[in-house]
């Protein structure tokens, strides 16, 4: 796969009828999806979002109907440990982790 972008439209359109002269090609057209990032290009600029990665890490967990906040603190409420309470799964703890890390690192 190759991926390429310019900014002047002459030199992009002979390029790349250069490398399909040279190359079995396919235009896809504009890029929408690459290495699991959407890219949403558009007249106000190119956008970039992990909304489909983050969307299958809630459903994968269960949790595509959870409350969102934009902070994940909420101010003034308290934690209590519930001591009837299931222990939480580590494993599953821990894949969830390492979900939303690699989604902040992909950022």
């Amino acid at each position: 796969m190759t991926l390429s972008t310019g900014d002047d439209s002459e030199m992009f359109d002979s390029f790349k009828h250069s490398m399909q002269r040279n190359f079995a090609m396919t235009n896809l057209g504009k890029m929408r999806y690459f290495l699991g990032v959407e890219v949403k290009q558009c007249n106000e600029g190119i956008f970039i979002s992990q909304h489909k990665y983050s969307t299958e890490i809630l459903e994968r967990f269960g949790m595509e109907n959870c409350n969102m906040v934009c902070n994940p603190i909420v101010t003034g409420s308290k934690l209590v440990k519930d001591e009837n309470a299931r222990a939480t799964d580590a494993s599953k703890y821990k894949q969830m982790v390492g979900c939303i890390c690699l989604l902040l690192k992909e950022s």
